[in-house]
Parts: structure tokens; C-alpha cells; sequence
């Protein structure tokens, strides 16, 4: 037999707990006999002596008077911070081996000591992305990046809440997260997005915003991942031989991708991204720590461009770039108001009238501008039907400029609106909805190009 084979292992590292490493250690050492009962009694007893260490350091001296949950928590923390240095052993039947032989306090230390070094990590990471940091009108980006991790460096408590996080890291990354707590999750959390801006600060912001654009024009406000199309659109460059500056496939390479991908098999597709990776961090000459993670990135771009090929939605994953800036704009003014009193008289008047006819003549007659117009829609008490009367006598500019305040707001978020503004919204909608399509349509386009004095 070879002398050189390896040494059976008991443990089964891949069926262990990320969060609860320790715990789970426990369960799988003592499940295969690799710790006996007396261990586990001396390692349960060890792991009391030090909660009671703790809760007394926590509360001042005091160890009597604390909140069983506030006990489990910290007990939860000592525990992690033990698990994080066990990890550092090169294999589970390494760290029993260090279960049987290390007391439960030196264990702790050595966890508690190596906090301090990822936490020093992740502050260093943090410097670097932020002094390269893109400049972006995502919310979500610089709010996370920024204001969120000094959020959790300030918080962070790792003497008697080392598992926590504190915030919830709203942006996410392309490249799966995996399942960590604590310093340890936003050490990785971290890595990913230096990797994912280091690759996005190869291209200019302007360009950057021009591409998601292209993919949904209210980026900006929407929960998304920034690093997925400008990977996407500097491969789709790369596979149809344009130059990659500007991110722009243009209309001839979208074509030409299509076309070649179209036939392609789909390992022949898996082939060709791989090719074309290579091709582009060689060109863009990235470090090796991003050519790592663009590779990990690479399992589901492959699927996602797999997938758009036999959907036929390509025009989706490669988007050419949009401009709004350069789309046409159209001033609209709702005009002053008229003096309070004058106003209450009219809705006297209105409210006087018997006939629907009436009630339209009198607001023809008295109210000349939008912001008028829009009050007495809310506090006339119209029916439906004298609404869209009132209604009809507008033109499509100034249906488009209420409507913008009114029929985009998302449905879910009607319940802020007064009880007179929703039913003014339902009056408008159905009047709108009632108009040949081709109006519609109009409505919908002066809408997006309407913008208010």
C-alpha cells in the first residue's frame, strides 16, 4: 500500500454550518465518536465559565442581573468568535483535534484576535473602494457602499455581538454571497464590491449611465446590480470586435451577435464567453484578484446568455445605450393660483348647480389655469361622469400634465393618497383608458417628455 495516502477523515467539512460552524463541528465530531462524552461535558462547562466571564464584563461587574436573551446573544457571539478561528485549521479533524487539547478561553482569544485582523481588512478594502469609487445615480450604490458599511463599522460590537451585522446591505452583488455572519460577511461582501467597481471604473461614469439607460431608464431608483450589464456589454464589445471604450455594441454588433450566436450550440456559446473573457481582462490588463472574480462571474452569464439565445431575447442582455438627456422636453406650467376667497365662491357656485352642464360651464367660464383646475377636480365633489366632462374639455398636453402627477404612481402606493386624489386617480384612468389607443399612446410619450415649470 502507499504510505502517501492521505489520512482518513472523519468530517465531512462540506456538510458544516457557515454561521454556526462551531455548533455544527460539535454535532458532527461527537455523531462519529471523534469526541467522547467527558469532551463534550468539559467543552459545554468551558463555554459556561466564559459566558459567565462575559456577562459579567458586560454588565459592569454585575453577572447576576441580565436578560436571558441578552445572555443567549452574547453566548451566540462567544461561540461564532470561536468558530472563525477554528475555521482557520486546514481541515475540521484539525480543529477537533484543537477542541481536545486547547482550553475554550485560549480558543476565544485566538477567534476574538483574529476579528480585529479582518476587521482591519475590511476597513482597508473599504478605503480602496471608496477612493475609486464610480460615480453613479443609483441610490442604492452609494448609499450601501457608503453610508451602510460605516453604518456597521460604527455598530459593530464584537466583544458581545460579534454574528451581527447591524445593516442590510441593500445593494447586491452579481457573484453569489455565500451564508456568513458578522465581520465575516462583510469582509466578503466587501471583496465583491471592490472587485465589481474595479472593473466598472475601467470605463467612463457618463457611459456607464448611458448603458443602464439602455436597460431601464429609472435606474437609478431601481434595486439593481451595476456590475452585471457593463460586464455583459464589454463582453458583447469583445465577441463582435468593437471597441469597448464607450460600452456601446452599437446597432451592427447587436446584429452580429445574434446572428452568431443563434446558431451556436450551447457549449459552443459556454466557449465562446470563455474565449472572450480571456481576450478582455488581457486587453483591459486587470489584476488577477478581478480576472478570479470575473471568472466566478461567468456560470451565470453563460446561463443568462444561454438562455436569451433560445428565447430569442438577446436585444435584452446586450441593451444599446440610451441618451435621455438629448430626448425632447416639453415646459409645462400649472400656473398660479387664484385668491382664496374668489375660489371658494366658485366651489360654492359648483356646488349650487343642479345640472352637470351647468357645473362645466361654470368651470370653463371661471378656472384658467391647471393648478386651478386640478383643486376643483379634488374638492367639487364631481361624479365620475362630470369629471370626464371637465375632462374632455382639455387637450392632450394638459391631460398628459395631470396625468403625470396622478396615473404614475405605482398602485401599491395609493393608500398615501387622499380619499379625493384616489378617486380623482380612478376617475382619470377610466378617462383615459376610454380614448381611441393612438391618444393613449400620445398621452403616455408627452408624459415622459413633460417637465414642470
Amino acid at each position: 500500500m502507499n504510505s502517501g495516502l492521505d489520512k482518513i477523515r472523519g468530517v465531512d467539512a462540506e456538510k458544516l454550518d457557515s454561521v454556526y460552524y462551531f455548533q455544527s463541528l460539535l454535532e458532527q465530531a461527537y455523531s462519529k465518536e471523534l469526541l467522547s462524552d467527558n469532551d463534550i461535558e468539559r467543552l459545554r462547562f468551558e463555554c459556561l465559565t466564559l459566558l459567565a466571564y462575559k456577562t459579567e464584563r458586560y454588565n459592569s461587574g454585575d453577572s447576576s442581573c441580565i436578560r436571558i436573551e441578552k445572555a443567549q446573544d452574547i453566548m451566540t457571539s462567544n461561540l461564532f468568535t470561536i468558530g472563525l478561528w477554528l475555521k482557520t485549521y486546514p481541515h475540521p479533524d484539525d480543529a477537533i483535534t484543537a477542541l481536545r487539547t486547547v482550553p475554550i478561553n485560549e480558543l476565544y482569544k485566538k477567534g476574538r484576535g483574529h476579528i480585529d485582523t479582518m476587521l482591519a481588512s475590511a476597513k482597508t478594502i473599504h478605503a480602496r473602494l471608496m477612493r475609486r469609487l464610480i460615480d453613479t445615480p443609483n441610490v442604492f450604490y452609494s448609499s450601501t457602499i457608503d453610508g451602510g458599511i460605516k453604518g456597521f463599522f460604527k455598530l459593530y460590537y464584537p466583544d458581545f455581538a460579534a454574528h451581527e451585522i447591524h445593516i442590510t446591505a441593500d445593494y447586491p452583488t452579481f457573484n453569489p454571497m455565500p451564508k456568513l455572519a458578522g465581520i465575516e460577511f462583510i469582509r466578503s461582501y466587501l471583496n465583491s464590491l471592490y472587485y465589481e467597481n474595479l472593473f466598472c471604473s475601467y470605463f467612463m461614469s457618463d457611459d456607464i449611465n448611458h448603458l443602464l439607460c439602455g436597460h431601464a431608464e429609472n435606474y437609478a431608483e431601481q434595486l439593481i446590480n451595476i456590475y452585471e450589464p457593463v460586464l455583459l456589454a464589454a463582453l458583447g464589445c469583445t465577441i463582435a470586435g468593437i471597441d469597448l471604450k464607450h460600452l456601446d455594441i452599437t446597432e451592427y454588433g447587436a446584429a452580429y451577435l445574434c446572428r452568431q450566436l443563434a446558431d451556436m450550440s450551447q457549449n459552443e456559446i459556454a466557449a465562446t464567453i470563455q474565449k472572450a473573457v480571456s481576450r478582455l481582462v488581457s486587453m483591459m490588463d486587470c489584476p488577477q484578484g478581478l480576472v478570479q472574480y470575473i471568472q466566478g462571474s461567468l456560470p451565470c452569464i453563460i446561463l443568462e446568455i444561454q438562455k436569451a439565445v433560445s428565447e430569442q431575447t438577446l436585444n435584452q442582455v446586450f441593451a444599446l445605450p440610451s441618451f435621455p438627456e438629448n430626448k425632447p422636453k416639453m415646459i409645462v406650467s400649472f400656473g398660479d393660483k387664484m385668491d382664496n376667497e374668489q375660489y371658494r365662491k366658485i366651489i360654492e357656485e359648483i356646488a349650487e348647480c343642479r345640472y352637470s352642464d351647468d357645473k362645466a360651464a361654470i368651470i370653463k367660464a371661471h378656472i384658467h389655469s391647471l393648478a386651478d383646475l386640478e383643486d376643483v377636480l379634488l374638492d367639487a365633489n364631481l361624479t365620475g361622469q362630470e369629471t370626464q366632462s371637465v375632462l374632455r374639455m382639455l387637450d392632450l398636453p394638459e391631460i398628459a400634465a395631470i396625468s403625470k402627477r396622478y396615473m404614475l404612481i405605482d398602485d401599491i402606493d395609493t393608500f398615501e393618497l387622499r380619499e379625493q386624489e384616489q378617486i380623482f386617480r380612478k376617475n382619470l384612468q377610466d378617462f383615459i383608458s376610454a380614448l381611441p389607443q393612438s391618444e393613449q399612446n400620445m398621452i403616455a410619450k408627452l408624459s415622459t417628455a413633460l417637465q414642470e415649470e
